[in-house]
């Protein structure tokens, strides 16, 4: 006996498929939002590896690592005369289980060339390509990015401003030292004069120690996030100091600086012909930028190591309160 066997309708089937597209529209988001959260868990767990770092690093030497040394891009003479562009991060490593990295560096010698960025007056020490050093900036650790940040970690870094050496490609970090950018920058060896009331915690070829922080540990920014793209300038390197590659400063000036700033009030007039368009994840506030592609803010650390998620509406008198270590006004996090 024959048997009609009832089939889907067209109809039937578009409405199935419309039920399906809403569901999947309607998951999409949370599916989006738990992935940022664990990408978001990652690198705040990166970033307290780097603050236990560094207060295991105070209970060897009783001091912090300075934030470079012998930069090479300031203004001015070179420490006893010697650049070496070295980032201080560098120091971290055998804190965070990468003793073996930091064994292979010539820590006598220079990190990078960055010869078109260099304004103080001195000799590069060594040859960074010769001895290493170059090569080993090419070197991707995840303990300095973060999954947030859909900005390549290479690409960047290259040639005589932003590069270790000739044909080389430095590897980005999110993540670096709390300075005052604009005196790191503009002058060599500025830190050392720096009024107290306005010193981070970090500068060039000075060494804090924790009994300078005299607003507080859990006041005071350590270390910041920033995106690894910067419109002004290149993005910074975990092993170097190049052109504009000075650290964090989330306060600038009153008018300046800030949190996930994608177009800075203060620029050049020609840069704004054509007008420029801002674009999320490429960091315009300067070169200081404190940026993450985190909705909302960015993670920071505190002097305490413990680190924290600072809103970027946070007003500016709070945060530069939070910026430096010895004004004498202690604020409570927002």
């Amino acid at each position: 006996m024959f048997v009609k066997r009832r089939a889907f309708t067209l109809v039937e089937l578009l409405v199935v498929i419309a039920i399906i597209g809403i569901l999947v529209g309607l998951l999409l988001p949370a599916v989006q939002a738990a992935r940022e959260a664990a990408r978001r868990m990652q690198c705040s767990n990166n970033m307290k590896q780097l603050g236990l770092a560094l207060h295991n690093y105070v209970d060897t030497y009783q001091k912090f690592p300075a934030s470079a040394r012998g930069f090479g891009g300031c203004a001015g003479n070179a420490v006893n005369g010697e650049i070496k562009n070295a980032n201080g991060l560098v120091a971290l490593l055998p804190y965070i289980e990468l003793q073996n990295v930091y064994d292979q560096f010539n820590h006598d010698e220079a990190y990078a060339i960055c010869s078109s960025g260099q304004r103080a007056t001195g000799t590069l020490v060594g040859d960074p390509v010769a001895n290493g050093n170059a090569a080993l900036a090419e070197l991707e650790l995840d303990v300095f990015v973060c999954p947030s940040d859909s900005n390549p970690v290479k690409g960047r870094l290259v040639g005589g401003h932003y590069g270790p050496g000739p044909g080389l490609s430095g590897a980005a970090t999110n993540y670096d030292f709390i300075v005052t950018c604009g005196t790191e920058y503009s002058t060599c060896n500025s830190y050392a004069t720096t009024s107290s009331a306005t010193k981070r915690m970090f500068g060039g070829d000075v060494n804090t120690r924790m009994a300078e922080v005299t607003d507080g540990l859990s006041n005071t920014f350590m270390v910041g996030e920033t995106t690894k793209y910067h419109v002004n300038g290149a993005a910074f390197a975990w092993s170097y100091r190049g052109h504009v590659m000075t650290g964090i400063d989330p306060h600038y000036t009153a008018t300046n600086g800030g949190i996930n700033v994608w177009h800075q009030p203060w620029v050049h007039p020609t840069w704004q012909n054509p007008p420029y368009i801002p674009i999320r994840s490429r960091a315009r506030s300067w070169w200081v930028a404190s940026a993450s592609l985190h909705p909302g803010g960015c993670h920071f650390v505190m002097g305490d190591a413990s680190v924290q998620f600072i809103n970027e509406t946070i007003d500016k008198p709070t945060l530069l309160n939070l910026t430096v270590m010895a004004d004498g006004q202690v604020v409570k996090l927002p």
